[in-house]
């Protein structure tokens, strides 16, 4: 079988008239078979003396014609140009060119614009990732999280993680990774592991913190905030000038809004840092679900106000619940205020509950800390920054809204559009809102005193947070819990001191046992020794 090679330049109206007779002819007569080669007048002339001179040709204008016996091999036969094209398939097909002039210009004007356009499209456009970097990727909690990124609020594009954490982890990270790599999501661009927070984190679209400082480490008040303040002290160290712009900065931790004035006060531009309120949020939903008989999904806008966990209060002020069987009811597409179906003034301030509350009942329960609903508060609160949402609840960086101090991370109701987010202006409907959001702006920048070491005596740190707590708010539930836990700690240090004081007198008894047997035993064994030494003394005698 025979095939006929055309090539020549895209514009060329002689390679435009060959082109469309070649064309005519292939649709006619089935074993007529034609490959193009098109080319642009810059490559033309390159492209024309290597083919020449590889098979022997000489030849100059475009186009260029040869026959292939394609089923048997061979370099092909020089057939010429045009004129010798149509020669040829005058005299053997009974075919000739009636193309007009004008027609043939602008099928060479069309060929150049195809040629341009397929040129570009077989340009690969370079891939661009979205690139996570994980702070604390050995955590149980960032083993949830990853696999939630997939195919959700990153469409279609493609993702890299960067999973950091401290050479010990080493192993975790290693099996980590070989785990997201089993996932087989296509999404999925590269996993990296790294143990350099400054070069992990100079790439990042998203530097996800997941804050390992809690209350199970440290139990003590005082000495958290201490850890809190070395923790991202040195996270401090590595990002400052680090980042690059735009990156945003996701903070999930006990004490997330602490953090973030930390990463503020050591020079970390913490103008896109938000912190994770959505746990808070999911919490206080499911509570008002259970207590109103509906969904959790029934319930929205709901808004977590200030400092988590301590103290924080989840207001119910401007959501709304659906399918609520109460003495107003309407379409399944009728929504009602919170307010107006709980019908309870103090209901939202008679709910603060610390957030280490709820993570002990789990924890009892369970056996493991809530990393499920934990990983999908992270997620949602990415969801949120990536897509966008008109209602939503997060901390970020005041700048003196609801009365708060300029600065301080706060959580507030917020609009998210394009990854920016906007702070957003409602009236407060409840007095008691106000004085818990005055309360926790204060204990907030008071933490921030004791966590940077400004009240070294700890005695006087602590008093100085009791006494914010409760001079502003004078709240029985507040001072009752804060009294609890003071109590609590009180007896925790007294039965250790009891304790210590059991172990120690065991210890001495024990040891006044075993240095009266040992005792007991070399007198025993002098004595035998002794009793030996006079048989021996006897026997020499007789």
């Amino acid at each position: 079988m025979a095939q006929y090679v055309l090539a020549g330049v895209a514009q060329c109206p002689n390679y435009a008239r060959a082109e469309i007779l070649a064309d005519d002819l292939s649709i006619n007569l089935p074993d007529f078979k034609v490959h193009k080669i098109v080319l642009s007048d810059g490559e033309w002339k390159a492209w024309l003396k290597e083919t020449c001179s590889k098979h022997g040709w000489k030849h100059e204008s475009s186009p260029l014609v040869w026959r292939e016996l394609v089923d048997r091999g061979g370099a092909g036969t020089y057939l010429g140009g045009w004129d010798d094209f149509k020669k040829m398939t005058e005299h053997w097909y009974g075919y000739s060119d009636k193309l007009v002039p004008a027609l043939v210009t602008d099928i060479a004007s069309e060929n150049k614009v195809t040629h341009q356009q397929n040129v570009a499209a077989a340009v690969k456009t370079p891939v661009v990732p979205v690139r996570v970097c994980i702070v604390g990727a050995a955590q149980s909690l960032a083993y949830s999280l990853v696999p939630l990124l997939f195919n959700s609020c990153f469409t279609e594009v493609p993702l890299a993680f960067i999973l950091y954490d401290a050479k010990e982890h080493a192993a975790a990270l290693e099996g980590m990774s070989m785990e997201i790599s089993d996932l087989s999501y296509k999404e999925l661009y590269s996993v990296t592991i790294s143990h350099d927070l400054k070069a992990a984190a100079k790439e990042a679209d998203y530097l996800i913190i997941l804050d390992p400082v809690d209350t199970s480490l440290h139990p003590d008040r005082f000495l958290l905030l201490k850890a809190t303040n070395t923790f991202y002290k040195e996270l401090a160290g590595s990002l400052k000038g680090s980042l690059k712009a735009g990156c945003k900065v996701v903070i999930n931790g006990y004490k997330g809004c602490l953090g973030g004035m930390l990463l503020q006060h050591y020079g970390v531009n913490c103008d896109n840092v938000t912190v994770v309120m959505a746990l808070d949020e999911q919490r206080l939903r499911a509570k008002l679900a259970r207590k109103l008989e509906v969904l959790p999904c029934d319930i929205s806008d709901i808004t977590v106000w200030g400092n988590i966990p301590i103290h924080h209060v989840a207001s119910p002020a401007i959501a709304t619940v659906a399918n609520h069987e109460g003495a107003i009811t309407g379409p399944a597409e009728y929504n009602k205020t919170v307010f107006e179906a709980v019908n309870e003034i103090d209901w939202e301030c008679a709910n603060v509950d610390a957030r280490n509350e709820r993570d002990s009942q789990i924890l009892s329960t369970t056996g493991h800390k809530s990393n499920m609903a934990a990983a999908l508060a992270v997620y949602r609160h990415l969801s949120v920054l990536v897509g966008g949402e008109q209602s939503t609840t997060m901390a970020c960086v005041s700048e003196g809204q609801y009365g708060t101090t300029p600065g301080v991370v706060f959580g507030f109701p917020v609009a998210v559009s394009g990854g920016v987010v906007q702070i957003r202006e409602l009236e407060l409907q409840s007095e008691k809102v106000r004085e818990l959001i005055q309360l926790q702006n204060n204990q907030l920048l008071v933490e921030k005193q004791v966590a940077l070491g400004e009240c070294d005596d700890v005695e006087k740190a602590l008093e100085m947070v009791e006494k914010t707590l409760w001079t502003i708010l004078e709240t029985p539930k507040l001072q009752r819990t804060i009294e609890e836990k003071e109590a609590e700690r009180i007896a925790a240090e007294e039965a250790e001191r009891k304790a210590a004081e059991a172990r120690a007198k065991e210890e001495a008894k024990k040891k006044a046992e075993e240095d009266a047997l040992k005792q007991a035993a070399e007198e025993a064994a002098a004595a035998a020794a002794a009793m030996e030494e006079d048989q021996d003394f006897d026997e020499d005698a007789e």
